[in-house]
């Protein structure tokens, strides 16, 4: 069975240039696609920006909070090592040390 076509297929050489210039994109859509590609490009490197920082901050309130750990221990310490220098007993043991004797009555001047 031979196919055969009905209708007249007409063929215009202005057809041809119509069809060119109806793909071809304007100045304004060149525009439009450049901006928009634009504004991805700058919010993908936002996002990555951000993300960055927010991880610098990460480890920063990290190393933050292990100094603050070993100021809270060594804070813990000297409080200890005060509360020893200043009991009596190791003033006893110091002043017996340096030689020093207990005071007799005639030597205590109580102030009025």
């Amino acid at each position: 069975m031979k196919r055969t076509y009905s209708g007249v297929r007409i063929r215009l050489k202005g057809n041809r240039k119509l069809e060119n210039e109806d793909k071809a994109l304007s100045w304004k859509q060149i525009w439009a696609v450049m901006m928009i590609l634009i504004f991805i490009m700058l919010s993908g490197i936002g996002y990555v920006w951000s993300s960055f920082e927010g991880t610098q901050l990460g480890y920063d309130l990290s190393e933050l909070k292990r100094k603050e750990m070993k100021l809270l221990e060594e804070n813990r310490k000297l409080r200890l090592e005060l509360a020893r220098l200043r009991s009596p007993t190791y003033l006893e043991k110091a002043i017996r040390g340096l030689g020093l004797k207990e005071p007799v009555a005639e030597q205590v001047i109580t102030l009025p």
